[in-house]
């Protein structure tokens, strides 16, 4: 084998390795157990930790936790200063499940979701009809990538179940209107609507500070999203 065909050869290894991977995003929450996803976020409309953090030694705790199934990053460069390309060198580096989560309203988000190997995506309700919504769905799931639908409220909740094709639900106690927090919701839309998610897989997001408070959402909940809380552990970390 000359050195042309080893290149080619490595190469096709690299991408086989690093592509989207639905099956293995959702094998890992196929269960309730309350599975942890890290957010990931450097900046939002409310803070900028850009220049603070070394995102090197971010990535190096998540490889080495295992309590930590997956990363989200939120995929905005304005508001939230994650560039998207930065989902290849984390795939290429870690391989381990990394969600997409955009304010995703077209088809070319999700060609973009997978051109960069994320796994799965965001599709949040409140910005989407539901005709819109479901064409995302079956687009996503295309691509082999795990389609999650975010909730905030009950009227978009009972929208989103009336969907057949949606087969993972996230419910925000964040408010998207006024951004307040009301963990309570997480467990009281699980109780009155624990027969309709029974067969589909649950995230909680928002509100969740530490991983004992995770604890209270096992037999619940697939999954939860813990964002500002770890990243602050970091601030100060950069060029150590």
């Amino acid at each position: 084998m000359n050195i042309l065909d080893k290149i080619v050869l490595n190469k096709k290894r690299e991408l086989d390795k690093v592509k989207p991977n639905l099956w293995k995003f959702k094998k890992v929450f196929s269960k309730k157990n309350a599975n942890v996803i890290w957010e990931i976020k450097l900046a939002s409309p409310s803070f900028d930790y850009s220049d603070k953090i070394d995102l090197k030694q971010v990535f190096d705790f998540y490889w080495n936790s295992k309590k930590i199934r997956a990363v989200s990053v939120l995929v905005d460069k304005k508001y939230f200063f994650w560039d998207i390309e930065r989902g290849y060198e984390f795939k290429r580096i870690y391989n381990k499940p990394i969600f997409f989560k955009e304010f995703v309203v077209d088809r070319r988000q999700v060609d973009w979701a997978s051109y960069f190997w994320y796994d799965a995506l965001l599709l949040l309700k409140r910005v989407l009809d539901v005709e819109s919504l479901t064409d995302l769905i079956e687009y996503s799931v295309s691509k082999n990538i795990f389609p999650v639908v975010e909730v905030d409220n009950e009227d978009d909740l009972w929208e989103v179940l009336d969907i057949d094709l949606v087969f993972a639900v996230a419910v925000n106690c964040r408010n998207l209107w006024n951004m307040r927090i009301d963990r309570n919701r997480h467990f009281d839309i699980y109780e009155k609507y624990k027969c309709e998610l029974e067969n589909r897989i649950t995230f909680a997001f928002s509100g969740i500070d530490d991983l004992e408070q995770v604890k209270e959402y096992k037999w619940k909940y697939n999954g939860v999203l813990i964002g500002t809380s770890f990243m602050k552990r970091f601030l100060g970390s950069k060029n150590l």
